[in-house]
């Protein structure tokens, strides 16, 4: 196994974390790990407003 690889472990764990912040179940899409080096601020400003703009019920 390489470190940057996702496992079908680390899916199921994302995706049991993620069901039980939000208590219903929940279908991971994409997944995909972002290079630190590469990452800057408007980059990280542009996944903020990204995530903020998803509607979650609870």
């Amino acid at each position: 196994m390489k470190e940057d690889e996702i496992t079908p472990e680390l899916l199921m764990v994302m995706s049991a974390a993620i069901a039980a912040y939000l208590g219903k179940n929940v279908r991971i899409r994409q997944v995909r790990f972002v290079n630190p080096q590469l990452d800057n601020s408007w980059g990280r400003s542009s996944r903020v407003v990204l995530q903020s703009s998803h509607f979650l019920k609870r």
